[in-house]
């Protein structure tokens, strides 16, 4: 048994540590698939404490292993990967790798789940079973670290639940975010190539102009969602990337969009898809050109167990206070990798508040000034440590 400030305190104490290794993290990024720097620095943290750990996917990534007698297994995950962004912050500790930025908070995630393990492996007394923490890779590339770490045996099958987090920019530092149910979409990738007939910018009338027709076709797209889509399912179609030609006065062959569609209903994300190809093709006819599209399945939607949603609330609202849990009533629309564990175990992913309580908002993730509140930390390791302690049988009063 464990009184919850005496939790705090510990936390407290060791954080000073963790926010040194997330700034190490954050100064040093890495891509998705080269997080080689990112693994051996979490190894050497582990060693440090005399938590078992190992390497997986090439040493790209790194699973720790915790272990207080017979019972039940409990995943901890945290995805390490950068974004191909410029940081544009002036901090000490900003990116000193041209072009990568840990824009998408994966820092945070990583540094919280160091910590999280040490606070759990020192307090084995409490507990019985098993604490394994994966720390992934390739979150932002698909198929997914997530993937490759369930093809490889890494993630165990029969784990009594999974819980994961993510940095996010809706709510204050000191505050989690939850949804029972749905959330994170599952996304659909695909790319259409259109293909017409090349020629000069001042006879349009001797060639069949894809890049016209690329403008129909995004505009058309769009009426699946507002006029097909039924309006009580959620459902996004947005088109990323357009390519075509590479001077003002030539027509090009060929155009090509690439977008991504998401939904929660794997019945209405197929219907939508035979239906971007359906209306891609007829638009490209009524031009007189034709066109291509390829799928390629991204991530599934996730689905949070409203049995440990339940309980997790009412934990961390005794732990942090009623008004710093915060019920959320609208799924969110990224994808996330996190949900191919909640297709095999039951599993919890949480909103980690990170704006700092003097402002009113930062810059959303994935933007090159996103700067999270370092006080965040504090909470993501406690959140993490609650979770597993309520499936570990640890007592928290």
């Amino acid at each position: 048994m464990m009184d919850k400030h005496t939790l705090k305190n510990r936390i407290a104490e060791i954080v000073p540590e963790i926010i040194g290794l997330r700034r190490a993290i954050h100064r040093r990024p890495e891509l998705s698939g080269r997080e080689f720097g990112t693994a051996r620095l979490v190894r050497e943290a582990l060693d440090a404490w005399d938590i078992p750990a190992q390497y997986h996917l090439d040493k790209t990534a790194v699973s720790a292993k915790i272990v207080s007698g017979r019972g039940p297994t409990v995943v901890l995950r945290a995805d390490m990967d950068a974004l191909p962004i410029q940081e544009e912050n002036n901090i000490p500790f900003a990116s000193e790798n041209n072009g990568v930025m840990h824009a998408c908070g994966h820092d945070m995630h990583t540094a919280i789940l160091l910590g999280a393990a040490k606070i759990l492996h020192g307090s084995k007394d409490l507990w019985k079973g098993t604490v394994l923490c994966l720390f992934q890779p390739s979150e932002e590339a698909e198929p997914g670290g997530a993937f490759r770490l369930i093809k490889a045996g890494v993630f165990p099958a029969k784990a009594a639940a999974v819980f994961g987090l993510h940095v996010c920019a809706d709510h204050k530092c000191g505050h989690i975010g939850i949804k029972p149910g749905s959330d994170y979409a599952g996304a659909l990738n695909f790319d259409v190539t259109i293909t017409g007939r090349g020629g000069h910018g001042a006879t349009p009338e001797k060639a069949v102009d894809p890049i016209i027709c690329a403008a129909s076709i995004i505009t058309q797209l769009q009426t699946l969602i507002s006029r097909e889509k039924p309006s009580t399912e959620p459902g996004v179609l947005t088109i990323g990337c357009v390519r075509a030609g590479n001077m003002r006065n030539i027509i090009p062959d060929t155009a090509v969009l690439q977008g991504t569609l998401r939904t929660y209903s794997d019945e209405l994300q197929d219907m939508l898809a035979r239906r971007i190809k359906e209306q891609t093709a007829a638009a490209a006819k009524s031009f007189g050109a034709s066109a291509r599209v390829a799928f390629n399945k991204s991530y599934p939607s996730g689905y949070n167990s409203p049995e440990l949603t339940d309980k997790f609330r009412e934990r961390m609202k005794s732990f942090l206070g009623n008004g710093c849990v915060i019920d959320r009533t609208a799924p969110t629309m990224y994808a996330e990798d996190f949900a191919r564990y909640q297709q095999i175990v039951p599993g919890l992913y949480v909103y980690l508040g990170v704006v700092p309580q003097n402002k009113k908002k930062i810059e959303e993730i994935h933007s090159p000034r996103f700067l999270p509140d370092e006080g965040a930390i504090e909470t993501g390791i406690a959140a993490h440590v609650v979770f597993a302690f309520d499936i570990l049988g640890a007592e928290l009063i």
